[in-house]
């Protein structure tokens, strides 16, 4: 357990990747659109993705984490095991603190009438009425799908080097195309979209077992993978 919490420890030294550059990404993302709906007409509703950026960022982070930390872990012999344990609470702490200041601040965005200016960045429209608690949960499924889908794909790296990776995105790309072609070709595609637009809210939920599939993958490939 000792060996975990150094593990935590060497994650949060890095308070700016962390903590203040996704929020000062998103911040100016607020910023910039704070000022385009101040200039509207008052009967104008500014709806942004800007929201999407913190998701963007934790896939981003999740990729470099690992090329960052998981060589100068195993040099202070920490085992890899415990870098992937220490690793994945440190992204679980991290993403349950800022899921909660999201919903704050959408209860802020909401009570304030959209800051005063009718802007929504925190409060995702498609959500309508869904109570605070089931956001929190979709943003923290969210952040956490983000995050480690870019460790496990950073960890075939580090398994397999450059190779790895070519045959990995070339393979998901066969199967991507294979798939589309396939459902052009019965006329699925209205179908599926018609069915996503009846159960869109269920979808976030049915991203957990996907989480746990890359935190398996991530694993499986950090124990054999070289400094």
């Amino acid at each position: 357990m000792n060996r975990v919490s150094n593990v935590i420890k060497l994650h949060m030294r890095n308070k700016m990747s962390w903590l203040f550059v996704p929020w000062m990404i998103l911040g100016l993302n607020f910023v910039i659109s704070f000022f385009i709906a101040l200039s509207l007409n008052e009967e104008e509703t500014m709806n942004t993705g800007g929201l999407a950026s913190i998701f963007i960022y934790a896939l981003v982070s999740g990729a470099v984490t690992l090329k960052d930390t998981f060589p100068f872990a195993l040099g202070l012999s920490i085992r890899r095991k415990d870098y992937f344990v220490g690793t994945a609470l440190t992204t679980f702490l991290y993403s349950i603190c800022t899921a909660a200041l999201l919903v704050i601040l959408s209860l802020i965005e909401e009570s304030t009438g959209g800051w005063g200016v009718r802007l929504h960045i925190f409060k995702i429209a498609f959500l309508g009425d869904t109570s605070p608690i089931a956001v929190f949960g979709i943003y923290l499924i969210l952040l956490l799908q983000m995050y480690f889908l870019g460790f496990a794909t950073s960890s075939i790296h580090r398994r397999f080097g450059v190779l790895g990776m070519l045959i990995f995105f070339v393979v998901a790309l066969l199967i991507g195309t294979g798939g589309s072609m396939l459902l052009s070709q019965f006329g699925l595609w209205g179908s599926i979209f018609s069915w996503i637009g009846q159960h869109y809210l269920e979808l976030f939920w049915w991203m957990v077992p996907l989480v746990a599939v890359y935190l398996l993958a991530a694993y499986g490939l950090l124990r054999r993978a070289a400094a």
